[in-house]
C-alpha cells in the first residue's frame, strides 16, 4: 500500500492512471479503461495515436525485458470502448470565460472550466478546432476522425467554439475581456524560424509548419525530386516523410546534432529511415545554392562542436571545403515562434516558462509560455491554466503549486532476474513501400488477444503487500514462500515496495493475517463473494494470466452445458485463500473450481506457489460439514487442453 506513484503515472504530465486502465483491458472492461484514460485527458483518442509516451520510458519492466506498449494499449482501449462517455450536468456558476486558441492547451482549459460550471467560449482563427492537431500532424499519424471524436466530447461538455474568428484582427482581447470574467490566451507558436545564411531568406525556401498544413488540404504542395529538410526534431521528420508521400524521389534530413543527440524520438527516426529518408547528422548548412533563382543544392559543413562553454548553441564547423548536397526543394524546421503581438500587448515583461496571472484577469497557457513540446505537455498546461482561472474566479488567489509526487524506484536486480520474461506485443504496421503511397494510417492496431496479453505484462508496481506491524509475529512464513525473496524479517517483517511483485502469496500463507494486499483487500474480496447472483452454479478461481491466455474463460457464461459460471480473477493461483473457497460455498455455489497455470506459463516466478494444500484443507472442512469434497475441483490444464471440457465434466458430476 505504497504512497509512491508508479513510474508510468509519475512520468505522465497529466498523471494518467496507467495501471488502472491496463488492468481494465486485461479483464475486458474496455469502458472502464476508457473512463480512466479520459479522467485526466480530454484528448484520449489523439494521445493514443501521437503521444511520445514518457510513461513507457519510465516503465520498470524495461529492466526485465521490454517496457509495456502503453500507447498502443491506449489506442486499443479507446477504439474498443465504443460509445463516448456521458457528461454529468453541472450547476451554472454564472461566470464566463473566453479562451483564445482552440489547440490542445486552450481546449483542455476550456473543458476543465466547463466541467466546473463556467460558461466557456473558445475563439479560433482556423475554420475548425484542433490547432496543431488539425494542421501540423500528417494524416498518417493522426486521422481527422480521431481528432473529431475528442472535439465532439469537449463540445458535449458544454464548451462553445467560435471558429474563423481572428482575435486581434476581427475582435480585440479587450472586447472579449469586457464580456468575460477571465480570458485565457493560448495561441501557440505558428511561425517558423529562418536561417540568417546566404539564400535561405528566399520565398522558395519552405517552412515546415506551413508545408505540413498545406499537405493536409486537398491541394497538396508541390515538391521536387530532391528534397532537403533542415532540422533534427520530430517536425523535421514529419516534413521529410510527408515529402516522400507527395512524390519526392529522394529526401534527406540535415541536422547539426549527431544521431544520438537528435531531438527527434528514436522510433520516429527509425520509421523515417525505414521509409527511405536519408539522415545526414552532425552537419550544418552554410549556403543555399541557386541558378537563375532556382534551388540547386545546399552547402554543408561538418560540425565540430555544438555548444559553447556556457551550454548555449554555438556550432563550430570544420574549416575545410563544404560538401554540396544537390536539392531542388528545401524545407526549414529549425524552431517556432509567435505569430501575433497579443503577448507583447498584455505581457510585455513575460519570460518563457512562467505562467503569469495578471493583466486584469488575462491568463496564458500552452506553447506561448512553455515553448514547443509534445501534445501531452500542452494538455497539462491547459489543466494548470484552468486551475489558476478557477481560483481567480472564486476569489481564492493563486492556486497552490502542484507538488511533484515521488515515484517507486527500479526493480532490484536480484528480483528482476527471477521475473519470467515475456515478449512485448508489437504494433502491426504496413510495409514501408506501401506506407509512402498515400497518407493513410500505417499502424494497424493491436487485436484483442495481443492487447490483453500485453496489458497482462504490467508489474502492478506499488500494488503489492504491506505488513500490519501489530499483527506480525516474525514467523518467517512470508520469507520462506516469497518467490522473489523480498521480505526482510527482524523483530517484524517488512516488504519493500520496489521488490514486491504483488503475487499475493505472502498474504495467503501468513498465519497471523498480518499482510494486506492493495490488489486483494480481504474484507472487500469476501464481501464481493457474498453477493453472488442467485442461481450461480460454479465459482471459478483463476489467476489473471490464465484468464488472459485462455480467453474461453470469459465466455463460460455462454456455454449452455456449463450452467452459469462466475470467474474470479486473482493475481496468481498461489494467492488463493481458504476463506475464499469456503465463502463461495456459503454464498450458494453448487461447485467451486480452482484453475492453475499450465506448466511454464505463469507470469510469476516458480508459479508463485501451488495452492493444492489449501484445496485439500478446504475439502476436509467441506466433508466435515456434509458437503461432498468432489464439489471442489483443482485442475492445471496442459497447453491445448480444453478448459471448457474439463469444467463441463465437473458440472455434470455435481
Amino acid at each position: 500500500m505504497s504512497e509512491l506513484l508508479p513510474p508510468c503515472t509519475g512520468a505522465c504530465p497529466v498523471h494518467t492512471d496507467v495501471q488502472g486502465y491496463l488492468a481494465a483491458i486485461a479483464r475486458r472492461d474496455y469502458a472502464e479503461a476508457y473512463r480512466l484514460i479520459r479522467a485526466n485527458n480530454p484528448f484520449p483518442s489523439v494521445c493514443a495515436w501521437i503521444c511520445p509516451h514518457p510513461c513507457e520510458d519510465a516503465c520498470r519492466r524495461a529492466i526485465v525485458d521490454e517496457p509495456l506498449a502503453i500507447r498502443d494499449l491506449k489506442r486499443f482501449a479507446v477504439e474498443a470502448a465504443g460509445a463516448p462517455l456521458e457528461h454529468a450536468q453541472v450547476r451554472d456558476s454564472g461566470k464566463r470565460v473566453a479562451v483564445v486558441g482552440a489547440g490542445p492547451s486552450g481546449l483542455t482549459a476550456a473543458y476543465d472550466l466547463a466541467r466546473l460550471g463556467h460558461r466557456v467560449v473558445v475563439y479560433d482563427r482556423l475554420p475548425s478546432p484542433g490547432g496543431h492537431f488539425l494542421t501540423s500532424l500528417p494524416a498518417y499519424r493522426l486521422p481527422a476522425e480521431v481528432l473529431q471524436r475528442d472535439i465532439d466530447e469537449i463540445l458535449a461538455a458544454g464548451v462553445e467554439i467560435r471558429s474563423g474568428v481572428d482575435v486581434g484582427r476581427d475582435i480585440t482581447v479587450d472586447q472579449i475581456r469586457n464580456t468575460s470574467d477571465a480570458v485565457i490566451i493560448s495561441t501557440g507558436l505558428w511561425a517558423g524560424r529562418g536561417l540568417k545564411l546566404p539564400g535561405f531568406d528566399l520565398p522558395a525556401v519552405l517552412k515546415a509548419l506551413p508545408f505540413l498544413k498545406a499537405a493536409r488540404t486537398s491541394e497538396k504542395p508541390a515538391v521536387g525530386s530532391l528534397v532537403i529538410v533542415i532540422g533534427g526534431g520530430d517536425v523535421a521528420l514529419d516534413a521529410a516523410r510527408t515529402a516522400l508521400r507527395l512524390g519526392a524521389g529522394e529526401v534527406r534530413v540535415v541536422c547539426l546534432e549527431t544521431r544520438d543527440q537528435m531531438p527527434a524520438h528514436a522510433w520516429e527516426l527509425a520509421d523515417a529511415e525505414a521509409e527511405g529518408v536519408v539522415i545526414t547528422a552532425g552537419c550544418g548548412p552554410v549556403e543555399l545554392l541557386l541558378e537563375n533563382g532556382v534551388i540547386t543544392g545546399v552547402n554543408v559543413r561538418k560540425v565540430l562542436s555544438l555548444y559553447d562553454g556556457e551550454g548555449k548553441l554555438d556550432p563550430v564547423y570544420d574549416p575545410g571545403c563544404p560538401v554540396t548536397l544537390p536539392a531542388d526543394t528545401v524545407i526549414l524546421s529549425v524552431g517556432q515562434k509567435q505569430e501575433n503581438d497579443l503577448l507583447a500587448e498584455y505581457f510585455p515583461e513575460m519570460q518563457t516558462g512562467g505562467l503569469p496571472a495578471g493583466a486584469g484577469g488575462v491568463f496564458l497557457c500552452g506553447e506561448i509560455i512553455d515553448g514547443p513540446g509534445p501534445a501531452i505537455s500542452a494538455i497539462a498546461s491547459g489543466h494548470r491554466a484552468a486551475a489558476l482561472v478557477g481560483s481567480y474566479l472564486e476569489g481564492a488567489g493563486a492556486a497552490p503549486a502542484e507538488q511533484e509526487a515521488p515515484v517507486i524506484g527500479p526493480v532490484p536486480d536480484q528480483v528482476a532476474e527471477k521475473i519470467p520474461r515475456s515478449a512485448r506485443r508489437k504494433m502491426p504496421v504496413l510495409p514501408p513501400q506501401e506506407r509512402i503511397q498515400n497518407f493513410s494510417p500505417y499502424e494497424l492496431g493491436l487485436d484483442e488477444a495481443a492487447a490483453r496479453f500485453e496489458a497482462g505484462r504490467c508489474l502492478k508496481c506499488g500494488q503489492g503487500a504491506a505488513v500490519i506491524p501489530e499483527k506480525c509475529a516474525a514467523c518467517l512464513s512470508c520469507l520462506r514462500l516469497c518467490p522473489y525473496g523480498v521480505p526482510l524479517v527482524d523483530e517484524q517483517a517488512s516488504i519493500a515496495v520496489e521488490g514486491c511483485q504483488a503475487c499475493g502469496v505472502c498474504a495467503a500463507v501468513c498465519p497471523a493475517g498480518a499482510i494486506n494486499m492493495v490488489r486483494l483487500d480481504n474484507e472487500e474480496f469476501l464481501s464481493s463473494l457474498g453477493t453472488l447472483p442467485a442461481g450461480k452454479d460454479v465459482v471459478l478461481f483463476a489467476c489473471q494470466g490464465t484468464c488472459i491466455d485462455r480467453p474461453e474463460l470469459a465466455d463460460l457464461d455462454h456455454e449452455p452445458a456449463l450452467g452459469r459460471v462466475r470467474v474470479v480473477e486473482i493475481p496468481t493461483i498461489g494467492a488463493l485463500r481458504l476463506e475464499w473457497l469456503l465463502k463461495a460455498f456459503e454464498s450458494g455455489a453448487a461447485g467451486v473450481a480452482v484453475v492453475a497455470c499450465g506448466a511454464g506459463s505463469c507470469r510469476y516466478a516458480e508459479g508463485a506457489v501451488s495452492p493444492q494444500g489449501i484445496v485439500l484443507r478446504a475439502r476436509h472442512m467441506l466433508q466435515s460439514i456434509g458437503i461432498p469434497p468432489e464439489r471442489l475441483l483443482y485442475c492445471r490444464p496442459d497447453t491445448g487442453e480444453s478448459l471448457a471440457g474439463l469444467l463441463k465434466d465437473f458440472v455434470l458430476r455435481l
